[in-house]
């Protein structure tokens, strides 16, 4: 797995350390579903960033900039979780959601 720099999760944790840990877990299963080839330049005028692509450059994470946390993963993070802490993907969005919940209860 592999995502290049710039992407919206890069800023929350790291593009890298996700793609690092995502190794792991994308490697231990096959997933058979993928994006349609002909709709990529659709989804990418109507903003969706293509951040994380596998070995054979099969996209495997979209995002959406501007959105608090849109993140499509084509393969499984928690799956690539150690044992005492979850995947990198799946502590992003648990940080993402308690600070939505906490701006909530402050405003």
């Amino acid at each position: 797995m592999r995502c290049p720099g710039g992407s919206a999760a890069a800023r929350r944790t790291s593009a890298r350390a996700i793609s690092r840990r995502s190794r792991i877990g994308a490697a231990c299963y096959h997933c058979a579903y993928g994006v349609n080839g002909d709709y990529l330049d659709l989804l990418r005028e109507h903003g969706v960033s293509f951040t994380g692509v596998d070995d054979q450059g099969e996209v495997r994470v979209a995002e959406l900039p501007g959105h608090p946390f849109f993140l499509c993963t084509l393969f499984q993070p928690e799956l690539g979780g150690e044992e005492t802490r979850p995947h990198a993907v799946v502590r992003a969005f648990a940080a993402a959601a308690a600070g939505h919940a906490a701006s909530r209860d402050g405003a």
